[in-house]
């Protein structure tokens, strides 16, 4: 968080999570092919890409996209709802994941492909955007369930307050970041950022 990225944000998604704040990607957009996206990646200043959507990872030519970010030397951060193996995204350590598990106020809770959490690696990490208590707990439990330490991010979805959650956090003695959408604070609810 805070560092500069070149987000590339794809269009589509097989999921309907209830505060998506992305709609606008389930349709239109302008296609682009891999080469001319890969010229705009290697000319970009910043060092990491966010691959975000949408869902990245229903793109035909993922694989070949982060390929050629790595190549081009950019360390590249993959933005997935954990519904689809990311098992081809974990070629380099110049990937990183962050795969959302949904939580209850998403409506798509039971989505995650969950051979994906024994495929994380030591950088990787999982997020909870959590809206309410139900959220939380649901979040809390499936912590306490996994068999190793993953790296874990809860998010407040856009109106939840910061302070409640990271207060919970503290009296619960998580080992978990409590980070917000700083995009959003900064410059509000607008596409584009």
């Amino acid at each position: 968080m805070g560092e500069p990225m070149l987000f590339v944000r794809t269009n589509g998604c097989n999921l309907r999570c209830r505060w998506c704040d992305s709609t606008y990607t389930f349709q239109g957009g302008q296609e682009t092919c891999i080469d001319d996206l890969l010229d705009i990646v290697s000319k970009a200043y910043e060092k990491w890409v966010c691959f975000t959507g949408g869902e990245p990872l229903l793109q035909r030519e993922a694989t070949a996209f982060l390929k050629g970010c790595t190549d081009a030397g950019k360390n590249v951060l993959i933005e997935t709802g954990g519904s689809l193996s990311i098992e081809k995204c974990l070629f380099s350590d110049k990937t990183m994941i962050d795969m959302d598990i949904k939580t209850p106020s998403s409506g798509e809770s039971r989505s995650l492909y969950r051979h994906n959490l024994d495929l994380l690696r030591e950088h990787d990490y999982i997020k909870f955007v959590i809206a309410d208590n139900e959220d939380y707990d649901f979040s809390k439990e499936f912590l306490s369930g996994l068999k190793n330490h993953v790296n874990s991010v809860f998010q407040p979805a856009w109106g939840t307050d910061l302070k409640w959650i990271t207060e919970k956090v503290l009296q619960d003695h998580l080992d978990v970041r409590v980070l917000p959408q700083l995009h959003k604070i900064i410059w509000g609810e607008i596409r584009g950022v």
